[in-house]
């Protein structure tokens, strides 16, 4: 399916809310190494069914005397009683007559549960298309068409950084988020593509089209991160080394993936929470390569203080899921990790030893 996309005059903030993470400003992203568990909204709020005077109360026995005690006991009135005879009444008469006007509420209740299951069931919890995808489209409240449709499907699979078996008992300090600058915490749920059109970079292969795209709400300067992707995978070392493949970014007709800028807590919502740290993903349902800002921001322990190579990193390890590359594993101590090792992990494999960092697919 073709969707059309519609080129944003500018990205801004608005259409929802914006979180920044860092020391000062949420009490749950202090700076530390600490990053909080965040619960989520139920999909519905439960609402209670009113009668005309007020809520439905069920007595006890509605046929009992007058609690006040000042008459005798009530029964609800029939049909038969009030034509002062006939034949006798039918079990549903009966029964209505026995439970008054409960006979009616309880079937009413039961289709409005059967339907709220329903509801739950479905997941339609929010402003969210396909998988569960922030809307794309122009900043504003209103969702737009979305982006660049995908060619075609690549993996339906999501790449996420996950430790060795065993390795969650231990202590792991590598995957701790740095301390450094404020990143964006929750963002607008919609992402928006940057406009422009990159140059093919590469002289054979197949043609891959890709868009750059920023969360609304993430304050990072679009064109700026666009021109930093851009630059990453038109590198020789990457991808398309010796004419493995070509590499174009686009902003309209069909893509092979999409590279997005994200904030924290929708990476949650793409990429899943299973880790007690931030982390970035491939995936592949959407073929979208989810980049967290908490990471473009401060990088990871394995590359200290060298933002770029980390940048460069992430973004050719998470693109590599889109051609089919899984995880590996540090080949032997002192060699040059394989860019879809899991670095922002760290760079060690038990049994094996310590690579050193390597961002390129072919150095």
């Amino acid at each position: 399916m073709t969707h059309p996309v519609t080129r944003p005059a500018r990205r801004s903030g608005s259409g929802g809310a914006s979180g920044r993470g860092g020391p000062g400003d949420d009490p749950r992203h202090d700076g530390s190494d600490r990053v909080p568990r965040e619960p989520y909204t139920p999909p519905y709020d439960l609402v209670q069914l009113h009668a005309p005077d007020g809520p439905l109360r069920a007595r006890a026995d509605p046929t009992a005397a007058d609690p006040a005690g000042t008459g005798p006991a009530k029964r609800p009135m029939t049909f038969a009683a009030r034509s002062g005879g006939g034949a006798p009444p039918s079990r549903l008469r009966r029964f209505t007559r026995e439970y008054g006007w409960r006979a009616y509420a309880i079937p009413l209740l039961t289709v409005l549960t059967f339907l709220a299951v329903m509801d739950v069931a479905r997941g339609d919890g929010g402003n969210t298309n396909q998988a569960g995808s922030p809307t794309a489209g122009e900043n504003g409240n209103k969702a737009q068409p979305g982006p660049p449709p995908v060619a075609k499907g690549n993996s339906t699979g999501i790449f996420v950084d996950s430790p060795p078996a065993g390795d969650l008992n231990a202590a792991l300090p590598a995957t701790a988020l740095p301390p450094g600058g404020r990143y964006s915490l929750q963002g607008g749920n919609r992402f928006d593509v940057v406009p422009g059109t990159s140059k093919v970079y590469g002289t054979a292969g197949p043609l891959q089209r890709y868009t750059v795209e920023i969360e609304a709400g993430v304050a990072e300067d679009g064109p700026a991160v666009a021109a930093t992707v851009e630059q990453i995978l038109g590198n020789p070392h990457s991808w398309g080394a010796g004419g493995r493949m070509r590499l174009q970014r686009v902003d309209s007709g069909e893509v092979q993936f999409r590279v997005s800028l994200t904030s924290s807590l929708t990476v949650r919502k793409l990429c899943g929470y299973t880790l007690p740290f931030e982390t970035s993903c491939y995936n592949g349902g959407l073929a979208r390569a989810v980049i967290n800002d908490a990471r473009w921001v401060r990088g990871a322990v394995a590359y200290g203080t060298n933002i770029n190579a980390y940048r460069t990193y992430v973004i050719n390890h998470e693109v590599g899921h889109s051609f089919g590359h899984g995880h590996l594993l540090c080949p032997k101590a002192g060699a040059l990790a394989p860019v879809m090792m899991q670095q922002t992990l760290g760079v060690t494999t038990p049994g094996v030893g310590a690579c050193r960092t390597n961002p390129w697919p072919y150095p």
